[in-house]
């Protein structure tokens, strides 16, 4: 395949996965609308599900590594890598249900720039000042979304605090790159939140009993999709193309939001997305002309 039906392939396979993360939260927040189900409940599904869909194959195919293998490593950090992703998902979706979408994936965008400051610190991944400009126009544009001098949307400081543990999220995944099979890597991620996750979710399970699965199940393989999408996308070519088309989250929640929940965002918010995606953008043409090779 030619380098340029490798990018077209990865970058389609990218722009998928990245679509279906909001519309997978979308569902959420109609879910928990219309069930006595809390954000919770609807995470610990996601990852479970996403689980039993994952493992048959990881194991049959021998990509998940036996926790008495010599690579204990793989465990340590999946585990850690776990209880981030745990987090991440349980925060956002509490954060839809309480405000409009595009505003939440707007603030949770904070996400790439912690991920930027907490690589220099822990990995010593220093950052030119391409990144950290944009960081700061990644940053100026939350606040246009969070507008803190105003009154702050209830579901803004879950979607930070999903932002936050979504920038270590991604420190930790680069620091576990090479520790086991994406594919391994990623089952065991779902196994170990939904594990954490089980003694606030099956309770909740066992009150209100089974409802809505097919949504359930819905948001499960969107979830689930995307992160494989997007595994597959990034082993074809390098994180710095494809650093633009994560912004389509932010595109894809407006439009979801919109759509399922008649929420036009403000000028202000529609700034801010803007600045956000800007600075995604940004960021990757000058990677590419600094990457590509000479005529």
């Amino acid at each position: 395949m030619s380098h340029t039906k490798n990018l077209a392939v990865a970058i389609s396979l990218m722009a998928i996965g990245m679509i279906c993360i909001p519309i997978g939260d979308g569902i959420a927040k109609h879910i928990q609308a219309i069930t006595e189900y809390q954000p919770v409940m609807v995470s610990w599904a996601r990852f479970s599900l996403g689980a039993l869909l994952l493992l048959p194959y990881v194991i049959v195919s021998r990509q998940l590594p036996s926790p008495t293998a010599s690579n204990r490593g793989f465990w340590g950090q999946q585990i850690l890598r776990g209880l981030l992703i745990a987090a991440t998902v349980t925060f956002i979706v509490t954060a839809v249900g309480l405000s409009p979408i595009a505003d939440v994936f707007g603030a949770f965008f904070i996400g790439p720039g912690i991920s930027v400051i907490l690589a220099q610190w822990l990995l010593g991944v220093r950052a030119n000042r391409t990144d950290w400009l944009a960081v700061m126009l990644g940053f100026l544009g939350v606040l246009c979304v969070v507008q803190p001098t105003g009154e702050i949307s209830p579901g803004i400081p879950w979607a930070l605090a999903s932002g936050c543990c979504y920038g270590a999220f991604l420190v930790a995944t680069r620091w576990a790159a090479k520790s086991g099979p994406a594919t391994g890597q990623l089952a065991a991620q779902f196994a170990v939140a939904a594990v954490f996750l089980t003694p606030f979710g099956l309770p909740q399970l066992l009150q209100h009993g089974l409802q809505v699965p097919v949504l359930l199940l819905a948001t499960a393989v969107l979830s689930s999709s995307a992160n494989w999408l997007s595994i597959v996308a990034l082993a074809k070519v390098g994180n710095a193309v494809l650093a633009p088309v994560v912004y389509l989250q932010v595109v894809s929640a407006t439009v979801v939001g919109i759509i399922m929940f008649d929420a036009l965002p403000n000028v202000l918010t529609a700034i801010g997305l803007s600045l956000i995606i800007a600075a995604g953008v940004f960021q990757a043409i000058c990677h590419w002309r600094v990457r590509a090779p000479d005529p």
